[in-house]
């Protein structure tokens, strides 16, 4: 063999799961220029040895596709480091949560914002929200701005509710919801939704070079997770810019496809830019629409009232009509649409706005997406198969907050929560996502929640709608390229494909389902190149 065709990247003596269409299993990889080469059995293998191959004796290890997760946050997760961290556990109640913010009050300018993240009210003992009042004793100098771990609720102190203007006469903006006391009709300091922005508009953005800081940290925990790919579900122009920067500067160890925020829709049509404008490592995606709010703070919208937070039908982000309208424009434009719905009425909002762009400009495999898809109906499953749409199910909840969605939703309701199994039934292509820094963002505890259906705190929600290993697999690996538009390219480990793969400590598919949350990554290569190895 000329030395032209010897392999940069040979693993020898694995169980290597293709992924393919067969779900076939190999022993061997032979890595060039980037690409898989081949794949096969050791011996054959061996003939793309040569002198300088690095060759990796796998010892009978597990090597699966890299992992794709189709719908996280990577910039915010980044810059939520800077916030006090109020994830539970391990904060446990309203005192150790007043305690946290005064302490980094005591450490504060006055005047200087104080940034809290990952707040969860029915983490906590007392499970009720903390309201503006406790807030001004630990923080009566400093405005102070707390969101839930999901994003979509928030708490403000009065020095906040003050700058922003804020008062009993305000009227809620549309979208959202300010809550008010029952006597008194004066703002508590919980915000729903869009009213999160009266306040957020206030508050100095994070720079290109703070947003960075953080997706350092970020990238460095998704390859210890073995993430290669994600999908960035919220890119506003920081971020692309920082995304670009890191790109530049050699610092992108995975590859990123960008839901771009919809603020940005005008700058993207007037330039002419289609989805899948970008390279191998960034590229544009989508735009992201936001149809409805949150299932675990009760704002997701639906048909039957829900148990927690508005205790209502849930709130439309964005009206049906405007969903429509800007739908219709990206269709047109030649850009997909990733569409937040989690409740049932907004994943109908969006299958009624992506068949309306459909009439009028009917495209062959244009792969729009709803993003969570949480609360969907067989009916609805039915239109997303009719329609070619795409799921990106976060599966990733029912760690997390799976909980909380059991206890909004109620048990007939849980029965139709991400049911993958239904889905796959039906001939949908689905992935799974974690909405990350929601929920976990280790893969292997979302293949074990999509196999078990357990939440952290070993309730089941409907465990017939499990899924098989290797089935959950591929909704985290192939299936994730798939709604990515990158089936081609990635998700499987067959040659000409990238060389993204992972080694796990233990077979994925010979354990019992309990330890597949326990699995620990090896090592993590992208594009032939090991970016990550555990020190044992």
């Amino acid at each position: 063999m000329s030395e032209g065709l010897f392999a940069d990247l040979v693993l020898l003596n694995g169980k290597v799961v293709m992924v393919d269409a067969e779900n076939s299993i190999a022993e061997a990889v032979a890595v060039k220029n980037g690409l898989i080469l081949d794949v096969g059995r050791s011996e054959e293998i061996k003939k793309f040895v040569g002198p300088g191959t690095r060759v990796i004796d796998l010892e009978g290890r597990t090597v699966l596709p890299g992992f794709i997760d189709s719908h996280t946050h990577p910039p915010s997760a980044g810059t939520r480091l800077f916030a006090v961290d109020l994830r539970s556990p391990p904060a446990k109640s309203i005192g150790e949560v007043l305690r946290r913010i005064k302490e980094r009050a005591e450490k504060t300018p006055p005047g200087k914002w104080i940034r809290v993240s990952n707040y969860n009210d029915l983490k906590l003992v007392e499970r009720r929200h903390i309201t503006r009042w406790e807030l001004d004793e630990v923080a009566p100098e400093n405005p102070v701005f707390i969101a839930k771990e999901t994003g979509h609720l928030y708490v403000v102190n009065s020095r906040a509710l003050e700058i922003a203007g804020i008062t009993k006469e305000t009227p809620d903006p549309p979208g959202g919801k300010i809550d008010r006391d029952p006597e008194t009709g004066e703002p508590t300091g919980l915000l729903y939704e869009t009213a999160g922005a009266l306040i957020m508009r206030h508050i100095p953005p994070y720079t290109v070079e703070e947003v960075k800081e953080g997706l350092r940290k970020v990238f460095r925990q998704f390859v210890e997770w073995g993430i290669t790919t994600t999908h960035d579900a919220g890119a506003d122009a920081t971020s692309i810019r920082a995304y670009q920067e890191m790109l530049e500067e050699g610092e992108m160890p995975i590859r990123v496809l960008l839901m771009v925020r919809r603020d940005l829709l005008d700058h993207l049509t007037g330039l002419g830019i289609r989805s899948g404008f970008g390279n191998e490592r960034l590229k544009i995606m989508s735009v992201k629409l936001m149809a409805d709010g949150s299932g675990a703070g009760g704002s997701a919208a639906v048909y039957q009232p829900q148990h927690r937070g508005t205790k209502g039908l849930g709130i439309m982000v964005t009206p049906p009509e405007e969903l429509k309208r800007l739908t219709v424009r990206a269709h047109e434009a030649g850009l997909r649409v990733s569409i937040h719905a989690i409740g049932d009425r907004a994943i109908d909002a969006a299958l009624d706005a992506i068949e309306e762009a459909q009439r009028r400009r009917p495209v062959g495999d244009m792969r729009h997406r709803i993003e969570h898809c949480s609360l969907c109906t067989p009916r609805q499953m039915e239109r997303i198969k009719r329609l070619g749409v795409v799921p990106s199910v976060s599966i990733g909840y029912m760690w997390g907050i799976g909980d909380d969605y059991l206890e909004n939703f109620g048990p007939e309701r849980a029965r139709w929560l991400h049911p993958l199994r239904s889905m796959i039934d039906r001939g949908i292509i689905a992935a799974g996502n974690s909405d990350y820094a929601v929920s976990t963002g280790n893969p292997l505890i979302q293949i074990y929640e999509a196999v078990t259906r357990k939440t952290m705190t070993g309730r089941v929600v409907y465990a017939p709608e499990g899924i098989s290993v290797t089935e959950a697999i591929r909704i985290y690996t192939w299936n994730g390229a798939y709604i990515g538009k990158e089936e081609d390219v990635k998700g499987s480990i067959e040659p000409g494909k990238y060389a993204d793969m992972v080694v796990l400590d233990r077979d994925i598919l010979a354990v019992p389902p309990e330890e597949i949350k326990d699995i620990k990554v090896l090592m993590t290569i992208v594009g032939g190149e090991i970016v990550y190895e555990r020190k044992e």
